[in-house]
């Protein structure tokens, strides 16, 4: 295996694009980052002097001023100027200024430049009484301009510094890049433009590039570049031989398919075809004849219309008689143009598609006698779906009727009682008035069976009110329940006052189990909807409730129904802690004519009918589960106006 090796070391590191690029970056990234950092350190460094500054005028504030102000008071001058002058050579404090009245005391010189002063009051307390006397004020003064010329100093002097750094850094990193990515890169392109696949021992050829020592390792990216690129090349040359393999072998597959190639120049000569289109044509291999000449493609006229456009066309059907029966050709063209946009001709295929064109043509007759069929099924469905509609609206209006009758028997059943109450104590009370009659008659009436005669009559009296004012009740709340369950006009009503009303009117079916419905909400709590709606859906979930949940139940039987608002709905929660439906039935349950107590008071028809008012009917959702022996529970949510 021959290996070629490439060497580079001549190169400069300078003449590299790319070295002189990232150098480039590297030194304006260090640069900003040195620029940065020194102005931080420069800030920090001023903070800091800063803060000395402030620190010794406190000190004079909170230590000296009052052993100064004490020689002021003393007026003993000549101590507050030796005073004065030793506070001075403190550093950070150039000036001190005392005034009192018209007495001015000065220490050091005063300062023309950037100054940092601050005025404090001069107090003095006396010993006896602890009382204290502002007798004058201090001017403390620091002199700043020796401060910004050492930060200056300091600032220009590490800005050098890091720049001769990076300097250095920057180009160190350039030699050992240029070392180790530059010389290998011009390597692989040095040997990648002298490759070329075409000529013999092209899969022998290798790169092998220079290696610096301490800089470039054997098996880091590059090398694996290296590697990766010989593959590559040895690759090529094998795809390139197995390319001329393939053209070789796709040439003689266009020699004898069955189906035509064909190719034209720019005045739509036919200049290649393949034998079994030159055979049905019955053409010379040579002989360029003009595509629009050939007898079997004259009277195809959209062909030679796309032809004539010069432009890439596909799915172009031509109808031809061939030995005597019709044909169907599909043709397919690309048409060719220069970088220029000269158009250079087409080239193209055509494949006979005389069995496909015959199955279309029985398959669109199929369709159309589908069609018909679809048509005729479609409206004997229609009619059917329509007698169903009609069938399940007389049995919901059967059912409703049916429940209707059932209310009027047992509310009449309910008012028989509290009015044969009635009759007998309308009778007690006759025989009591004959009997005060007779013995008022007679004279013989006596206090004591004045008083019990009284008794008797005012205890039937109560008994005759209570029982007519229940039986009232009861024709009240039959008639405002059958009035809802019969009617479908909107009104704003109170919630629990009409399902009180409705609960009050089924006892007759609940006291069957027995169960009393617990009724939970806001007692002002109103609805603008349709209550007739309403009270079929609770009373056909009651319904439900007595006539499947508590069968073999061991528990107290339970029905609770709360309602809430939740913003602009109602929230009714019906539960039951009856047997429960199996999950299995949940699906079912609410599907017309569904029912396991056929025969034994089911019609199938109340949960379906339920779900339809809900969502129908007040535009609401529903919401069902339960669990084998947990009993039911339905979440209705309606809006509170429909």
């Amino acid at each position: 295996m021959r290996a070629g090796r490439y060497r580079t070391e001549s190169i400069s590191p300078l003449r590299s694009h790319l070295g002189r690029r990232i150098i480039l970056i590297l030194v304006l990234i260090s640069g900003i980052v040195t620029f940065f950092s020194t102005v931080a350190q420069l800030y920090f460094n001023y903070s800091q002097q800063m803060g000395h500054v402030e620190k010794r005028h406190q000190e004079i504030r909170d230590i000296h001023a009052h052993l100064l102000a004490a020689s002021l008071w003393d007026f003993n001058l000549a101590t507050l100027q030796q005073r004065m002058n030793d506070l001075v050579l403190l550093s950070d404090l150039d000036y001190l200024e005392i005034r009192s009245g018209t007495y001015k005391v000065t220490a050091g010189k005063p300062i023309t430049g950037r100054t940092a002063q601050n005025i404090y009051p001069l107090m003095f307390r006396e010993p006896v009484s602890g009382e204290s006397e502002q007798i004058g004020t201090i001017l403390v003064a620091s002199n700043l301009q020796s401060i910004y010329n050492s930060l200056i100093r300091d600032f220009l002097t590490t800005l050098v510094i890091n720049t001769l750094k990076t300097a250095v850094v920057c180009y160190l990193i350039l030699i050992i890049f240029h070392k180790s990515i530059n010389q290998r890169i011009f390597s692989i392109v040095h040997y990648l433009q002298q490759y070329n696949p075409m000529k013999p021992g092209a899969r022998t050829t290798q790169l092998n590039v220079y290696q610096a020592p301490l800089i470039t390792q054997k098996n880091d990216e590059l090398s694996l570049l290296v590697k990766e690129t010989n593959k590559l090349t040895r690759n090529l040359a094998v795809l390139y031989q197995n390319s001329r393999a393939e053209h070789t072998r796709l040439t003689h597959f266009a020699h004898i398919s069955s189906d035509w190639l064909w190719e034209t120049d720019a005045s739509l000569n036919l200049i290649y075809a393949s034998k079994g289109m030159l055979k049905t044509l019955h053409l010379e291999e040579d002989q360029h004849i003009p595509f629009h000449q050939i007898e079997l493609f004259q009277s195809a006229q959209n062909l030679q219309q796309l032809l004539n456009e010069k432009q890439t066309f596909h799915q172009c059907e031509v109808a031809i008689t061939l030995y005597g029966t019709q044909q169907w050709l599909m043709f397919q063209a690309k048409a060719r143009y220069s970088d220029t946009e000269k158009f250079l001709g087409f080239r193209g295929t055509t494949l006979n598609i005389s069995e496909l064109k015959s199955v279309q043509f029985a398959l669109e007759q199929l369709n159309q006698d589908l069609e018909h069929k679809v048509q005729e099924r479609t409206h004997e469905l229609g009619q059917s779906l329509n007698q169903l509609k009609q069938t399940q609206a007389q049995l919901i209006q059967s059912e409703k009727l049916t429940a209707l009758g059932g209310l009027v028997a047992g509310v009449a059943h309910e008012v028989n009682t509290p009015l044969g109450i009635a009759i007998t104590a309308t009778s007690v009370i006759e025989d009591i008035r004959k009997t005060l009659e007779e013995a008022f008659h007679h004279q013989t009436l006596t206090t004591s069976q004045f008083a019990d005669l009284t008794q008797r009559l005012n205890s039937s009296v109560g008994l005759l009110h209570s029982n007519l004012d229940r039986a009232s009740r009861l024709i009240r709340d039959f008639k405002q329940t059958a009035v809802d369950q019969v009617s479908e006009n909107q009104s704003q009503f109170n919630i629990h006052q009409v399902l009180t009303a409705l609960i009050t009117s089924m006892s007759p079916e609940t006291r069957k189990i027995p169960v009393e419905p617990r009724l939970d909400g806001d007692q002002t709590l109103m609805m603008n909807s349709l209550p007739g709606v309403l009270t079929q859906i609770v009373a056909n979930l009651i319904m439900n409730s007595t006539i499947h949940a508590f069968g073999n139940s061991a528990d107290t039987p339970q029905i609770s129904i709360r309602f809430r608002a939740e913003g602009e709905f109602i929230v009714f929660e019906y539960r039951d802690n009856g047997i429960g439906i199996p999950t299995d039935l949940h699906d079912k349950i609410f599907e017309p004519f569904y029912t396991t107590k056929r025969g034994h008071g089911g019609s199938g028809l109340g949960l379906s009918l339920v779900f339809n008012l809900v969502t129908q009917k007040l535009k609401g959702t529903l919401q069902f589960s339960s669990e084998p022996g947990q009993g039911v529970h339905y979440s209705i949510k309606l809006p509170k106006g429909c």
